[in-house]
C-alpha cells in the first residue's frame, strides 16, 4: 500500500499544472467575451458565441443560486435532520461518559473528559 500524504505526487503535479493553466485560460477567455465588442468578434468568425449580456447575466445568476442553497436550503435540510429539542437524545445517549466510569486513583493530573449529569448542570446553572 502506497504511503498517505498531502505531499504532492507527480501524478497530482501534473493534474495541478494542467488545472492551472485551464484556468487562467477560462479566465482570459472570460474577460475577452466580456471586454471584446461582439461585432468585432463577430468579424473575427466567432458567430457562435453567445451575447456578452449573458457575460453578467449568468455569474448573477450563479451567485444567486449559491446564496439561495447557503442561506435557505442548507439550513434547512439542517433543521430536518436535527433531532426535536424534547427527544432524549438531547440529554443523554448510550455513547455518555459518566464519572462514575473512571477510577480515581489518583493517577490523573487532569481530570478525565466526561458527560455531566443533567441534574447537576441545571443545579449550577440555575440554584447558584
Amino acid at each position: 500500500m502506497g504511503e498517505h500524504t498531502p505531499a504532492p505526487s507527480p501524478g497530482r503535479s501534473y493534474y495541478g499544472f494542467v488545472l492551472y493553466l485551464l484556468g487562467w485560460a477560462c479566465i482570459i477567455t472570460y474577460l475577452i467575451w466580456a471586454m471584446v465588442p461582439h461585432s468585432y468578434l463577430s468579424s473575427l468568425g466567432l458567430t457562435y458565441i453567445p451575447q456578452p449580456y449573458w457575460a453578467l447575466a449568468f455569474p448573477t445568476v450563479m451567485i444567486t443560486l449559491v446564496l439561495v442553497f447557503v442561506f435557505l436550503i442548507y439550513p434547512s435540510i439542517n433543521f430536518l435532520l436535527a433531532i426535536p429539542p424534547h427527544d432524549i437524545r438531547n440529554i443523554s445517549d448510550g455513547m455518555a461518559l459518566k464519572e462514575e466510569d473512571y477510577s480515581h486513583d489518583g493517577r490523573f493530573t487532569v481530570p478525565p473528559v466526561y458527560d455531566l449529569n443533567i441534574s447537576q448542570v441545571c443545579r449550577d446553572l440555575h440554584m447558584s
